[in-house]
């Protein structure tokens, strides 16, 4: 199995690629949650310092 075989495969399956699409949607939103809250956390840091 060659990847221009399994990269095809993949793409006919349009409920494997909204899966993997929602999946990944997923990461992305948990990634800037994440992201938020540590910056909220080192803004309050920074200002309990003051």
């Amino acid at each position: 199995m060659q990847i221009g075989d399994l990269v095809s495969w993949f793409f006919e399956d349009p409920v494997l690629v909204a899966i993997v699409a929602i999946i990944l949607g997923f990461v992305f939103l948990v990634y800037l949650f994440l992201r938020r809250t540590a910056q909220g956390f080192k803004e309050g840091m920074d200002r309990g310092r003051q």
